[in-house]
């Protein structure tokens, strides 16, 4: 699994290329993929790479999400609602064997 870091375009130095900023990294994606970006443009960034163009509002989403794993990571109770919205959302769809994996609290 491949997780993309959601990053916003704060130049475009040459084409093929953007200067991005995003939890608290600065880096320069080679954006070959993407070449309609324009500062301000949000993406995610993966392995040095602009992989896809994303909105403002999935950008906090995928942020909230990376914030709760991060807490997890630490021995915290993430609080999942909030960073997991679509997928809480969507749990009437969902097996019961994943529901209780998905529930399961440390204790």
């Amino acid at each position: 699994m491949c997780i993309g870091i959601p990053m916003k375009v704060k130049s475009i130095p040459f084409p093929g290329h953007a200067e991005c900023e995003g939890r608290g990294a600065v880096e320069t994606l080679n954006s070959l993929l993407l070449p309609e970006l324009k500062v301000g443009d949000w993406v995610l960034a993966w392995n040095g790479m602009a992989t896809k163009q994303i909105t403002e509002e999935r950008a906090h989403q995928v942020d909230k999400a990376l914030d709760c794993l991060e807490l997890a990571l630490n021995n915290k109770v993430p609080e999942v609602d909030d960073a997991f919205g679509d997928i809480a959302q969507a749990r009437e769809k969902m097996s019961t064997d994943f529901m209780e994996q998905l529930t399961k609290r440390k204790s």
